[in-house]
């Protein structure tokens, strides 16, 4: 029996919106309560109002079930509208509280904020959610599931409804948008510089206790109109006001009340632990920078890596040529040798001997073979017989048919793509070379040379059969088809 599928966000909404089940929303609270946390962060650079901007949007999210979850297709993630909301509430808090939030952040931020971050972070990281909002839904949505929640590309492609392939383009595009982004106001940052910084520094672990009471909140909002609202005022109250109003809730939910705040004092006794952990930034920044270090050292490590791959295939490519060439080295050799015993083939009663021919094949059977082929007049013929197979392949040489030149000749089978078009282009004439070639043939005898291998003896001359000259081919013949071998 397979594992059970894990629902799907606008599963889980629905789920909430049409039964109040508190377990589907507080799953909903523990999948993206770091990625709201993390974006009111960035641009409050206060934890507190962060959390409160963080319960905000998610009581939104619980008033708004219904409708969103009708919005929004099955596989569709909430990453994009929860990141959205996130920035309008912030917006929204900026422009009433202003003042309030500048009294407040020194006192709350966290650990990593008072410390003194990189240069390029603490230059990306005030504009980061302004880029973000600048971004499409699509490219949007594929960034903050990649880089906010570390998905993998098969997960962001199957939340999106598209191939791991579409996934990788979507995100690479979302970054290079990014990059422009920053681009323009001055920071030159490189795509995998960006992706490294934001990776490492754009999501921070919301404090604990958070996610309990925001489902705890929103399960209150869900059960009246009225405990909704008393809660969502509670994000714009004093420290003092939102103590009265968490005393007022304790007495009316109890327990879970009870054990939020009790998770909240645990986070307080964190924070001064975390303060006490002082001494270690300066050892952390080190690390930072020797991170970094490695990771510059890397590229330049797959650059090399890169550049000895296009070495090897050079070589390799060296090694066959060279091997051709030996190859018709001895071929010409094997050639000048057999020509300095006879070297006049067609008078020699012995010039089988040095070819390894049998006796010639009877050319009655092609009735063609008395044609005296026409270099300006050869025809596309086909292969069907020798002298057919010469003509068409006089008419590819003749007009640089690339096609027609591959369909004459039979290549070893070890024979790359590469090769073929590279044989085939030292083959085609050029325009102006007429003149210096031979303009007719003649086939004179087929020789056998066992199986289905032949040799075609071809006389050649420019204009009288005077000036002939007898030239030799090998050919191939299978299942009534000829190519030049």
């Amino acid at each position: 029996m397979g594992e059970m599928r894990e629902k799907t966000d606008v599963e889980l909404l629905r789920e909430y919106a049409e039964s109040g089940h508190e377990a589907a929303f507080r799953e909903l609270v523990t999948r993206y309560a770091d990625l709201v946390y993390s974006a009111a962060l960035r641009q409050l650079e206060t934890a507190d109002l962060a959390g409160d901007i963080t319960q905000g949007v998610f009581l939104d999210l619980a008033r708004k079930a219904q409708p969103v979850s009708e919005q929004l297709a099955a596989h569709h993630s909430l990453a994009g509208w929860l990141h959205r909301s996130t920035r309008y509430a912030v917006l929204n808090h900026l422009r009433d509280t202003r003042r309030r939030v500048t009294n407040e952040r020194l006192a709350m931020e966290q650990l990593l904020n008072n410390s003194e971050a990189s240069v390029d972070w603490e230059q990306i990281r005030p504009a980061l959610d302004e880029a973000l909002d600048s971004l499409g839904d699509e490219d949007r949505e594929a960034l903050l599931l990649r880089y906010f929640k570390n998905h993998d590309l098969r997960t962001v492609g199957a939340t999106l409804g598209v191939s791991d392939d579409a996934a990788q383009k979507r995100v690479s595009r979302a970054v290079e948008r990014l990059r422009e982004y920053f681009a323009k106001r001055g920071v030159t940052i490189g795509a995998s510089g960006l992706v490294a910084v934001v990776s490492v520094n754009a999501v921070q672990a919301a404090p604990a206790g958070l996610a309990l009471t925001i489902s705890t909140a929103a399960a209150l909002g869900g059960t009246t109109i009225a405990t909704a609202a008393t809660a969502t005022k509670a994000i714009a109250m004093t420290t003092l006001q939102k103590t009265i109003i968490g005393a007022t809730l304790a007495v009316a939910v109890g327990t879970g009340i009870y054990e939020a705040r009790q998770a909240s004092r645990l986070h307080d006794k964190v924070q001064a632990m975390q303060q006490q952990q002082a001494p270690l930034t300066a050892q952390i920044l080190q690390l930072q920078r020797e991170r970094d270090d490695a990771t510059n050292s890397l590229a330049l490590l797959g650059e090399e890596i890169e550049r000895l791959k296009r070495n090897s295939l050079e070589l390799l490519r060296l090694r066959g040529d060279n091997a051709r060439l030996r190859s018709d080295l001895a071929e010409l050799e094997r050639q000048k040798s057999a020509m300095a015993v006879a070297p006049n083939l067609t008078h020699d009663p012995d010039w089988k001997l040095f070819i390894g021919a049998s006796k010639p094949v009877n050319l009655s059977q092609y009735p063609d073979s008395t044609n005296i082929i026409t270099r300006n007049l050869a025809t596309n013929a086909g292969t069907a017989t020798p002298v057919a197979l010469l003509q068409t392949w006089l008419w590819a040489l003749r007009v640089g048919d690339a096609e027609g030149l591959l369909k004459t000749v039979e290549f070893p089978e070890s024979t790359s793509e590469a090769e073929k078009l590279e044989w085939v282009r030292g083959h085609q004439e050029r325009p102006g070379y007429e003149n210096d070639r031979f303009q007719h043939f003649l086939l004179r005898d087929l020789l056998s040379l066992g199986g289905n291998r032949y040799l075609a003896l071809i006389g050649e001359w420019r204009s009288t059969p005077a000036d002939m000259w007898v030239s030799r081919k090998i050919l191939y013949e299978f299942g009534g088809e000829w190519k030049i071998q």
